[in-house]
């Protein structure tokens, strides 16, 4: 029997097991959460192509499959159902204990970027870091920005040539709160006239998009542990979307009026696509694609994710 599939037939019981246990209410966890082990994954992956006898790969990765167990279990925290119990810190970005707001050193954060008629195009960059990202509502200015939470505070940049505009926002400090303690939520408003390119760089984080009501031409995100939702909309002819995470839960929401091709690389990943058909050079397109006036391009690779696309 050849060493691969033992390999992946191990991984995936183990993932597999895990899932049952969390259908059965007796472990938690989420995608956000993953990323404390996603080296794991890296490490399997290097044993599988090291060049040694097949029966040593294998003692190799139930190794590393059993350090993983005993290290979930010596980070497990109780609930108060004492049948389950979780085996990762869990990120709860959408709770605030305001009483409790000394103890997380509670700030919030403001600032707005006047909108200017001639900035036709406009590049948005922002170093997300950890935390709740959420953009779904319109402005008057060209960008309004409000944060809220325990993690540092953000600047940007702003820079104008023409008839494009480039917006930089970055965290002001190298001190990121990962833990679970993190309480940081940023919630952005745009500009629906321009054309918006957007880059967003993400560690473990929960990305939250509503862009239907804006003309967006580009969309990357990279990031580490994430849950993305996007809803996109049919206002700018051609969207291209390029995504790159892993342990993600990741849903893109793409209006039927635009066509669409998914070129999709992914490892250990679950991917739902109703809608699409799978063509020769292993891309999926959408039956309107070629008759369709407005277009989007995804581009997305994934490691141990769950890939969605819905048809609105």
């Amino acid at each position: 029997m050849k060493f691969r599939n033992i390999f992946w037939g191990v991984i995936l019981i183990f993932a597999g097991v895990l899932f049952i246990l969390q259908n059965l209410n007796i472990v938690y966890f989420d995608w956000v959460s993953m990323w404390r082990l996603w080296p794991v994954f890296l490490v399997l992956w290097g044993v599988s192509i090291i060049p040694v006898n097949d029966w040593i790969k294998v003692i190799l990765v139930l190794a590393v499959l059993g350090a993983s167990l005993t290290f979930m279990v010596n980070r497990t925290e109780y609930y108060d159902d004492s049948r389950s119990f979780d085996f990762f810190s869990h990120h709860d970005y959408d709770r605030w204990d305001d009483d409790d707001e000394s103890d997380y050193k509670y700030t919030t954060q403001t600032f707005n970027i006047p909108y200017d008629d001639s900035s036709s195009y406009v590049d948005l960059y922002m170093d997300a870091a950890a935390g709740k990202f959420v953009i779904d509502d319109t402005t008057n200015d060209l960008l309004y920005f409000d944060r809220k939470g325990n993690s540092a505070e953000y600047s940007y940049i702003l820079k104008t040539s023409d008839s494009t505009s480039d917006i930089n926002i970055e965290i002001e400090s190298t001190s990121i709160n990962l833990g679970k303690n993190n309480r940081n939520t940023v919630n952005i408003s745009l500009n629906k006239m321009p054309v918006w390119d957007i880059d967003l760089e993400a560690g473990a984080a929960k990305i939250d998009f509503d862009l239907k009501k804006y003309k967006v031409r580009r969309l990357d995100i990279e990031g580490g542990a994430t849950s993305i939702n996007i809803v996109l909309g049919d206002l700018y002819n051609t969207s291209d979307i390029n995504l790159s995470a892993g342990a993600s839960e990741i849903v893109i929401n793409v209006p039927k009026s635009s066509g669409c091709k998914l070129s999709l690389e992914s490892v250990l990943s679950g991917k739902t696509l109703k809608g699409f058909e799978k063509t020769d050079r292993g891309e999926y397109i959408t039956s309107n694609f070629d008759e369709a006036t407005n277009k989007v391009f995804i581009d997305a690779e994934a490691a141990v994710s769950s890939f969605t696309i819905i048809r609105y």
